[in-house]
């Protein structure tokens, strides 16, 4: 009788379905690139703004996020369901939001999974899910160490001085950036870096061959900043000079002596005096510019020519 229970009790084991995974598996969304702690644990990073967290407890966890350098985008409990399946959002102003994927029963009306979906939005009243990341194109500014050329995703941008160059109208997420510096042709560095959406973001390049993002604003708080200084209507000045110069605008140096010329930033429209001094023979060549509203102004040069206006466009245009 013994035998026979124990065969028993074998054969019930066996035929037995093996038991889910306890816990719920919970996955976790950002708006941005982020870096996620949940329940006091790291889990595995699916993408740059969604992470995984398996066998969580339902109830009340705490989810603490921080995005580009450290910069803290969340911090407060999310309520997990009891469910197989959940998802965190974390909206703006440090708002959470959590939704259950429930496995409901087949022939279950959408309308009845539907109504249940929401389960809590951390001290608000139920909403739905957030958009989307954003996918608004940003400025990105990279400097060098050194004198430099720097190349975005191949494309070359606008150089503000011999150290710095400027891409606008940058896809956000992660771009490849390469540097090489103007004596002889040594490779700086070669990297990617993320590019936050809807920003003017800067970076710096190091010794050690990183670019690191060094700071970064809304492209709307930078907009309302040049207005509160008077410089909405600004336009900026591209001089190239052909051989080393020194360069002058209504009697202030701009950019580096000895230089090849650059990019004049926040010129305020009107009648400016320019003058560029040539650095070899110490030869001054002058120009009274009428500089348009919003534009961008390109001018060449020479100590043969003078100072020549080769193209004007509107400020930010391809």
């Amino acid at each position: 009788m013994a035998l026979r229970d124990v065969f028993l009790s074998l054969a019930l084991s066996l035929s037995a379905p093996a038991l889910a995974q306890e816990g719920v598996t919970v996955s976790v969304r950002c708006t941005e690139t982020c870096t996620v702690v949940f329940d006091g644990k790291r889990g595995r990073r699916v993408n740059e703004a969604l992470w995984e967290f398996q066998g969580i407890a339902p109830g009340a966890r705490r989810v603490e996020a921080t995005g580009v350098l450290g910069r803290p985008l969340a911090s407060g409990f999310a309520d997990i369901p009891d469910t197989a399946l959940a998802t965190v959002y974390l909206v703006s102003n440090q708002r959470i939001v959590v939704r259950k994927e429930s496995t409901s029963s087949p022939g279950t009306p959408e309308w009845v999974e539907g109504s249940s979906r929401v389960t809590r939005v951390s001290g608000h009243t139920p909403s739905p899910p957030p958009p989307p990341p954003s996918t608004a194109k940003s400025v990105a500014i990279v400097r060098c160490l050194e004198d430099c050329a720097v190349m975005l995703d191949g494309r070359r941008g606008t150089r503000r001085d011999e150290r710095t160059w400027e891409f606008r109208n940058v896809e956000p997420g992660k771009r490849r950036v390469e540097g090489t510096a103007e004596l002889l042709q040594r490779k700086l560095f070669a990297s990617y870096i993320d590019v936050p959406a809807g920003t003017e973001a800067r970076y710096q390049g190091d010794s050690k061959g990183r670019v690191i993002l060094t700071e970064h604003w809304a492209l709307a708080v930078v907009e309302e900043a040049r207005e509160k200084a008077g410089l909405a209507d600004a336009s900026r000045l591209h001089v190239r000079c052909l051989k080393s110069c020194e360069v002058s605008l209504d009697g202030a140096r701009k950019g580096d002596e000895g230089g090849s010329g650059g990019v004049i930033q926040d010129v305020k429209p009107g009648r400016r005096e320019l003058k560029v001094m040539f650095t070899l023979g110490k030869q001054q060549r002058r120009l009274t510019l009428d500089v348009p509203a919003r534009s961008e102004v390109f001018i060449t040069a020479s100590e043969g020519g003078g100072l020549q206006v080769t193209n004007t466009k509107p400020l930010g245009a391809e």
